[in-house]
């Protein structure tokens, strides 16, 4: 459905939850980035329906920050407050076990975690289209280590998978109730996040640079490929699935964890494709098994083997879309003859989208979950 500003619902809630995300919008609506004020202002004048998205958009974050918010409707504003309350009773609960940085002298990360909170109910939330603002309480986090670097966090309160794009070009596949946290940059020798519920990497490679999975006790270690990990906070188990690929497992309470992170090479145990460890957390054991098909963690993504041969496009990103969670745009008249041929494997997704992208002669543009694919007809 198309509203009255010349664009359609899903562009203005993809719109709006981008700009929740974007460090740059939120430094700038707080009040911390002055000197942004013609870019922003500049970035509304393009079109003129971005003016109230933009405006919706601070308020929301000038709300969470806890700034008074001048609405002229008291339905709204009670309803906001209303889920704004949640939302912060909820980062309270998720954000007291451990440390953050506050970056310019605020407290950054509550105001972060709230807005994670809130992007999962994207612009429905604001404009009551949604009958239930109060967003879904996330997984339980474990504790995560005091750092320089300011953490990101990235929260699926959707039932729908949510796809992840990490700093190194990696992918992540977040299931319903899980979080996410990593930096914005992966400085150092290590690449580090940490989990709380389901996930399925894809690893760009770097042997040079180690991918490390932190979920309640268990740490998973890659130097590039892809593997699933479930790890929700009430359960009694840590579950890794290997796709493709190597990986090793060990827990934190290992003798030999500090030397397992500090080196290059995949020691403890070492998992294969088609294998798992599970984790009992109450024993501190952990166990390797066969599995006949990676799909205990039930996501299409896992048991999808990006092999196409002539496979016409409208398929190929139907199945990009269903393994990732994500929506991609394309002209479908202009590509309806156009196929590919080609095997993918543990790419991260922009990895994919670059080689088709290349075999159809077109570009690709990211815009949160949106994926717009400009081509040629074949």
């Amino acid at each position: 459905m198309q509203d009255g500003f010349g664009l359609f619902m899903e562009e203005r809630n993809t719109i709006y939850q981008w700009l929740l995300e974007n460090p740059r919008f939120v430094a700038w609506a707080v009040g911390d980035a002055p000197e942004d004020n013609v870019f922003w202002q500049e970035w509304q004048e393009e079109d003129t329906a971005r003016v109230e998205i933009l405006e919706h958009a601070r308020l929301t974050i000038k709300a969470i920050e806890g700034k008074p918010v001048a609405l002229s409707d008291d339905h709204v504003t009670a309803r906001i407050r209303q889920a704004l309350a949640e939302a912060r009773r909820q980062e309270n609960q998720v954000s007291e076990p451990f440390e953050t940085v506050r970056p310019l002298g605020r407290s950054w990360w509550n105001l972060a975690a709230s807005i994670a909170l809130l992007v999962g109910l994207g612009w429905a939330f604001y404009s009551l289209l949604n009958e239930d603002p109060t967003p879904q309480k996330p997984a339980p986090m474990a504790a995560l280590p005091t750092t320089k670097t300011p953490l990101l966090v990235a929260v699926n309160t959707n039932q729908t998978s949510k796809h992840v794009l990490l700093p190194d070009g990696s992918s992540v596949v977040l299931r319903k109730h899980s979080q996410l946290h990593y930096s914005t940059v992966f400085e150092g020798d290590k690449r580090e996040v940490y989990l709380s519920g389901e996930a399925f990497f894809e690893v760009s490679k770097n042997p040079q640079k180690p991918f490390f999975v932190v979920a309640n006790g268990l740490i998973t270690k890659v130097l590039g490929t892809s593997f699933s990990v479930k790890a929700y906070g009430n359960e009694a188990k840590v579950i890794v699935v290997v796709k493709t690929g190597k990986v090793s497992v060990f827990t934190q309470e290992d003798q030999q964890a500090e030397s397992l992170l500090n080196n290059r090479e995949l020691s403890g145990m070492v998992l294969s494709p088609n294998q798992q460890a599970t984790f009992e957390r109450s024993e501190t054991r952990l166990v390797k098994s066969q599995v006949g098909n990676p799909v205990s963690l039930d996501m299409p993504i896992e048991s999808q083997s990006f092999d196409y041969n002539a496979t016409p496009v409208s398929k190929v990103f139907a199945s990009l879309e269903k393994s990732y969670g994500v929506d991609i745009v394309f002209d479908e008249d202009v590509m309806a003859r156009c196929t590919i041929t080609a095997t993918l494997g543990d790419e991260p997704l922009l990895k994919k989208l670059q080689w088709i992208c290349t075999i159809l002669e077109a570009t690709y543009q990211v815009n949160g979950q949106q994926i717009i694919i400009t081509g040629k007809s074949c």
